[in-house]
């Protein structure tokens, strides 16, 4: 079963076409096989009809003759008549073969598929010691009978290249609405929902276009329903992580200072303290700086610092660098563009965020040596790239998981085109090409 779907099967315009040739096929054997079927009956019958009437005057003209033996002889000295031959021949002679004609012109299947199995023959006693023998010889008449019969079959053989030619041709223009049917739904497989079939002739086709497009725009709705969700959602989460990262500062970072601060008060009295209570405040102290220290990756993962003040080309620098410090034995390599902090702030978080989770994907997972990100802004578009020389993987064979699929959503939200491109053992580029108009 798994093979037979890599079989390669015909288009309707062949399946049709080889249907309509093999029909005709039969279509015209049946009528050669006919025509001469009716030319060798006839034959037979022509022979048969002039060899009776020339036996009856050959014996009525030796009957009536006084001497039978030289009628008979100028009877004979005619030879080859038209279908007919004469011989005047000994009484145990009993050859029956006529001479051949020069007159037949017939090709040899015709002639060979004409002439009647069993040829009429009459024998005709002169005497005790000879007889005139009447032979039927078709081949004037086959010769006539091709005649007749080759303007039918070359009329039969353009009738059968006529039609296929013109079904052909009609069939042509007959699938053209399935080619452009088949053409749309391609182009709706790759999410082109804009796509409108016209009206055709066919009341079949047109029923068809009318609940394609009506099926379109329901698709087109719903992405667009789709795309403004998720804008929002993704805005509302922007939004509470914004939240969430001045929360964190404004509340944990200031408790957690006074912490630190009443350490180092506790610390300052060290020799009217009991014993065991500098130790303690010198743990709290360290304590509040870890969690303090981790307060703030978890404000730069929520909001990236300087994004909204000093624009993408900054933020997305200092979250490079803050990668390197964390990863020494990875080579990370930032290449920016001062046009990069006039990208909108709409825009600026989505690929903050795509360079974010590229980042993730490729230490956690490829295990490069190198990482490259560029980003630059030309021709009123945003290129951004991020290439490592890591593991690599295979798209095809792998599904998406929801980085890369939160990846493609973010893109698409902006009207933009996202490229991946990946080998195992050659590493994985990850490219996007967005509008900023």
């Amino acid at each position: 079963m798994a093979g037979s779907r890599f079989k390669p099967r015909l288009r309707l315009r062949q399946r049709l076409m080889l249907a309509v040739t093999l029909l005709l096929a039969v279509i015209l054997v049946a009528a050669g096989w006919l025509v001469i079927h009716n030319a060798q009956r006839a034959i037979a019958e022509e022979m048969e009809s002039s060899v009776t009437l020339a036996s009856d005057l050959v014996e009525t003209s030796i009957r009536s003759d006084g001497e039978a033996l030289a009628a008979a002889q100028r009877l004979a000295a005619i030879g080859h008549l038209r279908h007919l031959c004469l011989s005047l021949v000994s009484a145990g002679d009993n050859s029956n073969e006529c001479p051949a004609s020069d007159g037949a012109d017939a090709p040899a299947w015709f002639a060979a598929m004409t002439r009647p199995d069993a040829l009429p023959d009459r024998r005709i006693s002169v005497s005790a010691h000879e007889a005139i023998v009447i032979l039927a010889d078709p081949d004037d008449e086959i010769a006539e009978a091709w005649q007749d019969t080759r303007g039918l079959l070359a009329l039969l053989l353009v009738f059968y290249g006529a039609t296929i030619v013109i079904v052909y041709r009609l069939l042509g223009r007959a699938i053209v609405p399935v080619q452009r049917i088949d053409a749309a739904l391609a182009r709706i497989e790759h999410g082109d929902y804009a796509i409108r079939l016209p009206t055709f002739v066919l009341p079949e086709f047109d029923g068809i276009a009318a609940q394609f497009n009506h099926m379109a725009e329901t698709l087109a709705a719903a992405r667009s329903e789709n795309q403004r969700l998720r804008d929002h959602s993704l805005r509302i989460q922007e939004d509470e992580r914004r939240s969430l990262a001045r929360e964190l500062h404004d509340e944990l970072g200031q408790s957690l200072t006074a912490i630190r601060a009443d350490a180092a008060g506790i610390l300052a009295r060290r020799e009217k303290l009991p014993d065991g209570v500098p130790e303690s405040a010198e743990a709290i102290a360290q304590v509040a700086a870890g969690i303090y220290d981790q307060t703030r990756l978890m404000m730069r993962r929520l909001r990236p610092p300087g994004l909204d003040e000093l624009g993408l080309d900054a933020a997305i620098e200092e979250h490079v660098a803050g990668w390197q410090r964390s990863h020494a034995d990875t080579e990370l390599v930032y290449d920016g563009d001062e046009a990069l902090s006039d990208v909108p702030a709409p825009v600026a978080i989505h690929v903050f965020r795509l360079v974010q989770e590229a980042l993730t994907n490729a230490l956690r997972h490829g295990q490069p040596r190198r990482i490259d990100v560029a980003l630059g802004a030309r021709a009123n578009r945003l290129h951004v790239t991020v290439t490592d020389n890591g593991r690599g993987f295979d798209p095809a064979a792998r599904r998406p998981g929801l980085g890369l699929s939160g990846m493609a959503e973010r893109i698409e939200l902006l009207a933009g085109q996202l490229q991946i491109d990946s080998r195992p053992g050659h590493g994985t580029r990850i490219h996007a090409d967005i509008p900023l108009a």
